[in-house]
C-alpha cells in the first residue's frame, strides 16, 4: 500500500519517491510489486528508464528507485520526496540510515514499518511516538485485523500437514474446546474484542484455536511474528527477567475518584479489605526517576491479585505526597503502605508522617532484592498478579539479567513501576497495624 501510494505520487507530481529493506533481494521484491502495478494499469504511464534499481517519469520529472540498508550514507545529497523504509527493525543500523534518509527527506514523508525485532532502535522510536516526542505517527496492526488467521480456512492439505495432537484440537467442536480455554485464551478474546471495537474485530473459536497451534509451534517468537499488542511484540533480545505479565487494564480502580466507580456494594467490600501499597522514591525532576505509588488489591476467595491504582509523577516530593495522601484519605480505603527507605525515601516518609499517614519503611538491600524481583516475577508468571498498566508491563520487559545475573533494567531505561509494585507485593507479609492512617 505505502508503495503503490508513492507510485501514484509519482504519476501525479514531481516525487522522488525510494523504497529501502533490509537486504538486497527483499528490497528488488518489494520493487518488483511496484513494476507490477505500471504493468496492470489501463494507461501505463510514460517512462523513459526502466531498470532493475530505477524508474524515471519524465512528464513530471518524477523517480522511483530501490536502496539496501547496508548502502553507506544512503540518502546523503539527495532530495527525496518519498521514502519506505521496509523491515526497519532488521537494519544493522537504523539510527545512522534515518540520519541519511531524514536529511535527504525534510520537507518528505518516511514510512517506517517492521515486524518487531527485539527492543532496538524500532522499539525506542515507537515509545517516543506514541508519547507525542516525534514527528511519526504510531501505527499499530494486530494479527487478528484480518480474520483469515483461522483454522476454518486451512485447506485439508495444510490439515493433514499437520501432527495428530494438533489435528485433534483442530477438529474438537466448540462446546468441547470452550471448555479447554485457559484465562489469559479468555482474556485475549475479551481484551482484543474491547480494544478493537471499532473495527469489527471478533475473535472466533477458529481463531483461537489458530493461535493456540502457532504458540505451540513458535513459542515466545509468536508474539513477535504475530503482534497482539505494543508491548509483547518487542521481545527482549537479552536474558529477560519478566517473561509472562497478563496485563488487563479494565481492572484499574479509579481511587482517586471512587465514588465514580463501580457499586456501593462494590465500595463497600473494597473498603473491607487491607490493599497492599509501595512507594518507589525519587527526587523529583523532569529529567530524573519518578515517583509511584502502586497498589494492590487480592480478592477474597480466589487470593487473585491485580495492580488496582498507580500514580506516577516526576513532581517535587512535596506536591505527590500530598496527592497520595489526598488518595488515601479520601478513598476511605484500609492500607498497608511501603515507602522506600533509601537515598530520598526518607524525605517521602517524613511527609508522609507528617500527613498523617501511617507507613512502613522499607529498605531495598543487596540480599532483599533478588527476592524481591523473584517473587513478583513468580507472581505475574503465575498470574496470582495481574497488571493493569501497558506501561508497567513495558518497564518490566526492559529488564534483564547481566553477567552477574543481576536483574537490571537496561541503559535509559526507568524500573520505578516495577520496585513500587515489588515492595507492594512485600506488604502482604508485614503485621497489618490497628491504625492505617488518623
Amino acid at each position: 500500500m505505502i508503495d503503490a501510494d508513492q507510485l501514484l505520487d509519482c504519476i501525479r507530481k514531481g516525487t522522488n519517491a525510494v523504497v529501502i529493506s533490509h537486504e538486497k533481494e527483499a528490497t528488488k521484491r518489494l520493487f518488483s510489486a511496484v513494476r507490477g502495478y505500471i504493468d496492470n494499469m489501463e494507461v501505463k504511464p510514460a517512462v523513459s528508464i526502466d531498470s532493475a534499481n530505477e524508474i524515471k517519469f519524465p512528464k513530471r520529472g518524477s523517480s522511483y528507485y530501490i536502496g539496501t540498508a547496508g548502502q553507506k550514507a544512503f540518502g546523503r545529497g539527495d532530495t527525496v520526496d518519498r521514502a519506505h523504509l521496509s523491515e526497519a527493525d532488521f537494519y544493522d543500523d537504523l539510527e545512522r540510515i534515518l540520519n541519511g534518509i531524514g536529511e535527504a527527506t525534510e520537507y518528505g514523508q518516511i514510512d517506517i514499518e517492521t515486524t518487531p525485532n527485539g527492543r532496538r532502535e524500532v522499539y525506542d522510536l515507537w515509545q517516543k511516538a506514541k508519547a507525542g516526542l516525534s514527528s511519526f505517527t504510531p501505527i499499530f496492526i494486530p494479527w487478528f485485523i484480518d480474520q483469515d488467521y483461522s483454522v476454518d480456512n486451512f485447506t485439508e492439505k495444510e490439515r493433514q500437514g499437520l501432527s495428530a495432537s494438533v489435528r485433534e484440537m483442530i477438529d474438537m467442536p466448540d462446546e468441547e474446546f470452550i471448555k479447554t480455554l485457559t484465562e489469559e485464551e479468555k482474556a485475549f478474546r475479551v481484551r482484543a474484542e474491547k480494544e478493537w471495537e471499532c473495527e469489527g474485530v471478533k475473535i472466533t473459536l477458529g481463531m483461537i484455536k489458530w493461535r493456540r497451534y502457532k504458540i505451540w509451534d513458535k513459542g515466545a517468537m509468536f508474539f513477535q511474528e504475530y503482534p497482539e499488542d505494543d508491548v509483547s511484540c518487542f521481545l527482549q533480545s537479552g536474558r529477560t527477567v519478566f517473561s509472562q505479565i497478563l496485563t488487563l487494564p479494565n481492572r484499574r480502580i479509579p481511587l482517586d475518584s471512587l465514588e465514580k466507580w463501580g457499586t456501593d456494594k462494590d465500595r463497600y467490600e473494597l473498603k473491607q479489605r487491607m490493599l497492599y501499597a509501595g512507594i518507589d522514591c525519587a527526587e523529583g525532576t523532569l529529567t530524573g526517576d519518578a515517583h509511584v505509588f502502586s497498589v494492590i488489591d487480592i480478592e477474597v476467595g480466589t487470593g487473585k491479585a491485580h495492580v488496582i491504582f498507580e500514580m506516577h509523577s516526576n513532581e517535587p516530593i512535596d506536591i505527590f505526597d500530598t496527592k497520595v495522601a489526598k488518595v488515601v484519605k479520601d478513598s476511605g480505603c484500609k492500607f498497608m503502605i511501603g515507602v522506600e527507605k533509601n537515598g530520598l525515601g526518607i524525605a517521602h516518609i517524613n511527609k508522609l508522617r507528617a500527613l498523617n499517614i501511617q507507613v512502613h519503611e522499607w529498605v531495598t538491600s543487596g540480599t532483599n532484592r533478588p527476592v524481591m524481583i523473584s517473587d513478583i516475577e513468580e507472581a505475574y508468571r503465575k498470574q496470582e498478579l495481574i497488571e493493569t498498566y501497558p506501561e508497567a508491563e513495558n518497564e518490566a520487559r526492559d529488564m534483564e539479567y547481566d553477567s552477574t545475573n543481576k536483574a537490571d533494567h537496561k541503559k535509559g531505561k526507568h524500573d520505578d513501576r516495577v520496585f513500587s509494585r515489588a515492595i507492594a507485593w512485600q506488604m502482604r507479609m508485614v503485621p497489618i497495624p490497628g491504625i492505617t492512617f488518623i
